[in-house]
């Protein structure tokens, strides 16, 4: 079963990614039933570019907690 759906967000892991290809979106899951589950592949829109990459090399991005920011920020201020 895959780990990300079309549409998730998800961000490289790894020290040598670069920073205009470091998150994007995933736009297509390509399953290997002969392969172990963490081989699924995936097509990720990175900007102006679709790359492959492994689920081994991606991890999702949280979204942002807009209330629990909200608060910091009042914190700052005060």
């Amino acid at each position: 079963m895959a780990l990300f759906k079309v549409g998730d967000r998800v961000e490289r892991v790894g020290p040598l990614v670069p920073e205009y290809m470091k998150t994007g979106r995933v736009v297509g899951v390509i399953l290997h039933p002969q392969l172990p589950e963490h081989f699924t592949e995936y097509e990720i829109n990175v900007g102006t570019r679709i790359a492959n990459f492994y689920e081994t090399q991606l991890r999702p991005v949280q979204p942002l907690k807009t209330k629990s920011l909200q608060r910091d920020q009042r914190k700052m201020i005060t």
